[in-house]
């Protein structure tokens, strides 16, 4: 797909293929390759002319306008039982599938360790056992891959950086050894690819799978051990935590672990890639935040409404229902298109442009589960690993402002975003 997109773009000038596309009666299909080098243009269209689309490349529904998906996300009719194909086979049964009181028993367990006082009590294993887990653990790993660099240097922050950074950090949440981190990854990388693999491919299913087989026999002692000699991280706190009575399988403590691996890594990734091409491209943006650190927050938050890294979750219906007046039968597959919704005119001013100072998004709200820009999802299901995310975010743009201020994107580079389902630069090549 990427190959045949590169080729349309370098033949249209780098520019789209849309006037054709928007005044044909025929939409385009999600997965072709027009799509992919401007999502936001073919999501407009959508909004305008099928808010509530049947797509068959990916034989789904999807709602792209922000009242629909807001009202979707509170709708226990959309149920989360769609991940059974996409999740099981790497990660087993997660709290992304468990549905009301399940759900609410796994989460009440883990949320702790994420926010509040279980998130600056988790920060430790640092300087001294008063700073919590994640704290410490986010400027020890900042300090380790930073301290390659040197103002001046030319590097792809995105495979120099981003991509190691929250992996690291989550390996040291997990207290696994500083010598395995580099295996953690590969495993991590494997299955992302699987997870985002929306034309199933059997070779990237194929080693999602092997990397899960690994990572499994590779975690299994250590929740052994830890369930009789527990420590200050979360494979511990998994491992001899009791939920309704009973302590958690080993295999279930894996399942969990493995969940908050992808859910506290790409998110940090990609949005880093999406927040430093913002900042660069217009190289005004980069200064004002670096005299103004107060606008760290609205950079972030319009980042992840402008350009969420995650563009779309999906559902699937258990009774039939109508979205927008149109009629969606039970067991149907729904996309609910966040980077759409995201966009809508009708609920952003001005959608279409990065705005630090736009006074219709809540910034505050940015990590939480009432995030008006969805791209952590909303409600019960809101992403766990959204406030790692935002202490990894917040962490990694203030050591960039400090250590290199005069940083700006590589002479004529121009950053170039690729994917569907999950969505960022490729490489963001700067000079430090």
């Amino acid at each position: 797909m990427f190959s045949l997109a590169n080729d349309i773009w370098a033949q249209n000038n780098g520019t789209p293929r849309w006037g054709a596309l928007m005044n044909s009666d025929v939409l385009p299909k999600l997965l072709d390759p027009e799509v992919e080098l401007d999502p936001y243009a073919f999501y407009r269209d959508l909004r305008a002319r099928s808010p509530v689309h049947f797509d068959e490349s990916v034989g789904a529904y999807l709602i792209t306008r922000h009242s629909d998906v807001s009202a979707c996300y509170r709708n226990p009719a959309f149920s989360t039982q769609n991940y059974a194909w996409q999740l099981e086979p790497i990660m087993g049964r997660t709290m992304l599938q468990l549905d009301g009181r399940e759900h609410a028993r796994v989460r009440g367990l883990l949320t702790p360790a994420f926010r509040g006082h279980g998130l600056s009590n988790w920060l430790g294993v640092v300087e001294s056992n008063v700073t919590a887990i994640l704290d410490g653990t986010v400027q020890r790993t900042l300090d380790f891959l930073l301290a390659r660099f040197r103002p001046g240097d030319e590097v792809d922050i995105v495979s120099a950086f981003g991509r190691y950074y929250p992996v690291f950090v989550i390996a040291d949440m997990l207290a696994l050894p500083k010598e395995d981190h580099g295996r953690f990854y590969g495993w991590y990388c494997a299955q992302t690819a699987f997870v985002s693999n929306l034309a199933r491919d059997p070779i990237i299913d194929a080693e999602g799978v092997a990397a899960t087989r690994d990572l499994a026999e590779y975690l299994a002692p250590f929740v052994r051990y830890r369930r009789e000699s527990p420590g200050a991280d979360l494979i511990s706190l998994l491992a001899t935590s009791k939920i309704d009575g009973r302590f958690l399988e080993d295999t279930e403590v894996i399942t969990h672990a493995t969940h908050l691996l992808n859910a506290g890594s790409e998110t940090t990734d990609r949005t880093l890639a999406n927040l430093l091409t913002h900042l660069l491209s217009d190289r005004a943006r980069f200064e004002e935040v670096r005299e103004d650190r107060t606008l760290i927050a609205a950079a972030i938050s319009e980042t992840l409404r402008f350009t969420p890294p995650s563009q779309m979750n999906g559902r699937l219906t258990t009774d039939a229902l109508s979205v927008a007046g149109i009629d969606i039968p039970p067991e149907s597959l729904v996309m609910l298109v966040m980077a759409s919704a995201n966009r809508d005119e009708r609920r952003f001013i001005d959608p279409e442009t990065f705005n630090m100072h736009r006074t219709d998004l809540d910034h505050e709200s940015a990590f939480t589960g009432t995030g008006e820009h969805f791209a952590f999802g909303y409600g019960r299901h809101f992403c766990l690993g959204a406030q790692v995310a935002q202490l990894e975010i917040r962490a990694s743009l203030t050591a960039f402002l400090d250590r290199f201020p005069e940083m700006h994107l590589a002479d004529g580079y121009v950053p170039r975003s690729r994917g569907i389902k999950m969505r960022s630069p490729v490489e963001v090549r700067v000079v430090l």
